[in-house]
């Protein structure tokens, strides 16, 4: 008897029989996620730079009531987008501060740009100063505020060769720093020394206006410095609300592509 229920050769369902079995293969995504962007770099950047801008306004009103103190300003640069805080160059200011009166003999202030040299006895290191409040020591050495040595134009420390009996009377400083000391024995007075002053690099100064018995204020106006701040402020908190926004959106990213099978 015929079977009518054989399947005809060459037919569609012969045909898929005798077909390997093919496999589908699931997608495979490739790439990677760099956290470290265009987005959140500048951004990064922006804070740093922003950062480094305010702490020297900071520091500047810090310095406010410091005789002798120039503030610092920030220059960018045109390369401070990328380069963040490292494109930002910092420049002294050299406008002369307030000049007032302490009535304090052993006190200078300088009406010219430069710098006071004074020298660690320690390590032999010379920091340059426009704080001019000085004293003596019981040996006649000429000290700075905070006890080192001024340097003469010999690039000496300053040594009286003997104690004033007066100093507002016996010791004098010119408008060019000689200091000139009344010898009460004899009744003369000689010139025993003569304050270095120099520019930032060491260079001696030329043309000096040296007043004794004043003292130079910082050149910082807190009006100023507060102004510079709120700016910076805005573009600093501008900058973090952009970094926290990319960094939630790619955090989102990342969970989305962990659910990817």
């Amino acid at each position: 008897m015929a079977n009518n229920n054989a399947i005809p050769p060459n037919s569609s369902i012969q045909r898929a029989a005798t077909q390997p079995v093919q496999t589908v293969q699931p997608t495979v995504l490739h790439g990677y996620l760099n956290s470290h962007g265009p987005g959140l770099a500048i951004s990064s950047r922006g804070m740093n730079a922003n950062l480094f801008q305010m702490s020297m306004h900071t520091d500047n009103i810090s310095h406010f009531g410091v005789p002798g103190y120039h503030r610092k300003d920030p220059i960018v640069t045109q390369f401070a987008e990328y380069l963040g805080a490292n494109g930002i160059d910092e420049s002294t200011s050299e406008e002369i501060g307030r000049i007032r009166r302490s009535d304090n003999p052993l006190d200078v202030a300088l009406n010219t740009p430069g710098y006071l040299q004074k020298v660690d006895p320690n390590t032999g290191r010379i920091d340059l100063t426009r704080d001019g409040r000085m004293s003596l020591d019981k040996n006649g050495n000429l000290l700075s505020l905070d006890g080192k040595p001024i340097l003469s134009i010999e690039g000496t420390p300053i040594q009286l060769p003997h104690q004033p009996v007066a100093i507002k009377d016996d010791l004098k400083i010119s408008d060019t720093g000689t200091i000139s000391l009344l010898n009460r024995e004899s009744g003369l007075t000689t010139e025993v020394a003569s304050i270095n002053v120099v520019t930032p690099d060491g260079q001696p100064v030329k043309d000096i206006n040296m007043q004794q018995g004043h003292v130079e204020d910082s050149n910082v106006f807190l009006q100023n410095e507060f102004s510079r701040l709120l700016p910076l402020r805005r573009q600093f908190e501008a900058n973090r609300q952009l970094f926290l926004i990319q960094s939630d959106a790619l955090s989102r990213t990342i969970q989305e592509l962990g659910r990817v099978q």
